[in-house]
């Protein structure tokens, strides 16, 4: 169990702790995924206990339970790090054989088109508009991927257990009705689920597509940048039209077709009130909280949270619990994978050494010249690509077997990290462009979000409402690794006595 001081203990480096008032805050252990309701100055004086001590402020009956949940322990700072390694390790391990299972969820991303109808300011494919010799994707394309390369892309998958997504630039341009149509008529047949990423201005035009049935586009996740004012500054047409009300109006019309819908919500710098005018706005107009609908925060990727101030995150703590109690389910992408901490069920199979399915063999995003990459925010750099589509061979380069290195293992801040199995070391492509190498962590508020995710689940259990994790997510994203759930039970088979 590696290097320990015999009859001494000490505060895991793993401890988390998150207020959830009246006095009192959530302690979970990153490491053994235990967590328990403890008085926050308990927890305080815990978090700034890092040697090895006594505990003076604990009750013998106290410290006693803190050590069979975890968060005291006689190891080492050294041992705890070495144990903590070994289980990333069975958990990559667990991974990579779930991944060669033929019931395995998995993904393949079209990308549509890299062109757009909007000329949003932080758009990260910008320069790929300049490049207009990719061709969109045609029906014949489509065609010639599911006769010579479907079955060849997941030579071992159970073909219902892959989902389409339908990716850009903007998929439904008018232009690609041809190739979507295609995609559906596939999906029909195969019973997949099909999701589309769409900026929603444009979906009128396709709603005969949308639907909960097989063959249609069952799921649909749209974007708003803050209040009328602030996103139509952002989110702009390419004639530079507003695009606030064309997009509210589409969610409409999705809630009236009964088709599950997110709504990401960006975070920019500064503009938390524009925020909470928004989420005000969408519940005032009965938007928020209706069935089929599910609204989540994503910090947009111009800032990190060592950016703000503390009363930045006091608001967004607000923020974020009250919407989670309008909607029954914390606006965070780890609603679901975290929701097992309430549940009782522990977490096996939550943890996570890697972000999301970048580096696995769970997802694969294809465009029109037949160029496959792991991942959507290098999907057009060539220089990013995992494979090609040619010959009527999948043939895959030296890139993949990179990002297949990319987990928390090779990352020696995330291994030291009290949230890096439930993050799993951020964005590779974010890390890539901020940090400079794929191999160093992009936290960007993850651990906050974690903490807000389960502080909203404590939250309205308390209240006696039936949480649910948030929407079905697209086989193969980050939310098939998952994260944890609530130790107020055990902890995992694996986890450390």
């Amino acid at each position: 169990m590696g290097r320990t001081r015999k009859n001494n203990l000490r505060a895991s480096g793993y401890l988390n702790l998150v207020d959830v008032g009246e006095g009192l805050s959530l302690l979970y252990n990153g490491f053994t995924s235990r967590m328990d309701l403890i008085p926050s100055d308990v927890g305080r004086m815990l978090m700034t206990s890092r040697d090895f001590g006594d505990f003076p402020f604990l009750l013998p009956a106290e410290k006693e339970h803190l050590v069979k949940r975890g968060h005291l322990t006689e190891l080492t700072a050294r041992g705890e790090l070495e144990e903590f390694r070994k289980l990333a390790g069975h958990i990559l391990e667990e991974d990579q054989r779930a991944s060669k299972r033929l019931n395995s969820d998995r993904a393949i991303a079209f990308i549509l088109t890299y062109e757009c109808n909007l000329s949003c300011v932080y758009c990260y494919q910008a320069a790929l508009r300049q490049n207009h010799d990719i061709p969109s994707m045609d029906a014949g394309f489509v065609e010639e991927f599911f006769r010579v390369y479907f079955n060849k892309l997941f030579p071992r998958c159970h073909r219902n257990k892959i989902s389409f997504l339908l990716f850009g630039g903007e998929p439904l341009l008018p232009g690609n009705r041809g190739a979507i149509e295609r995609i559906l008529h596939y999906a029909g047949k195969h019973g997949a689920m099909v999701f589309a990423s769409t900026n929603g201005v444009l979906l009128p035009k396709m709603l005969d597509l949308m639907g909960a049935e097989k063959g249609k586009i069952n799921n649909v996740q749209v974007t708003l940048d803050g209040a009328r004012m602030f996103h139509d500054r952002t989110r702009i047409a390419r004639s530079g039209a507003p695009t606030f009300d064309a997009i509210i109006h589409s969610i409409r019309t999705l809630i009236e077709l009964k088709t599950n819908t997110s709504i990401r919500l960006h975070l920019h710098p500064n503009g938390l009130e524009s925020t909470r005018a928004l989420t005000e706005y969408l519940e005032r107009e009965k938007i928020l909280g209706q069935d089929h609908v599910y609204v989540y925060f994503e910090p947009i990727s111009s800032f990190d949270a060592k950016d703000m101030p503390p009363s930045y995150f006091e608001g967004f703590s607000e923020l974020f619990q009250r919407v989670a109690f309008l909607q029954n389910s914390p606006p965070s992408r780890f609603a679901r994978s975290l929701s097992r901490f309430m549940d009782g069920a522990g977490m096996e199979g939550r943890l996570k050494a890697r972000y999301c399915a970048a580096g696995s063999d769970l997802l694969r995003v294809v465009d029109s010249r037949g160029d496959i990459y792991d991942c959507y925010e290098r999907a057009g750099n060539m220089a990013g690509r995992v494979g090609t589509l040619s010959g009527g061979e999948v043939k895959y380069l030296r890139v993949g077997d990179t990002h297949r290195n990319r987990h928390i293992l090779n990352m020696p801040g995330c291994l030291r990290c009290p949230a890096g199995l439930y993050c799993g070391g951020g964005c590779m492509d974010q890390a890539r462009l901020r940090r400079g190498s794929i191999f160093k962590p992009f936290c960007h508020q993850n651990r906050e979000l974690i903490g807000q995710t389960l502080k909203a689940y404590y939250l309205l259990k308390r209240a006696g409402k039936a949480a649910v994790g948030g929407p079905p997510p697209p086989s193969g994203s980050a939310e098939r690794y998952g994260a944890c759930g609530l130790g107020l039970a055990s902890g995992p088979p694996h986890a450390p006595k």
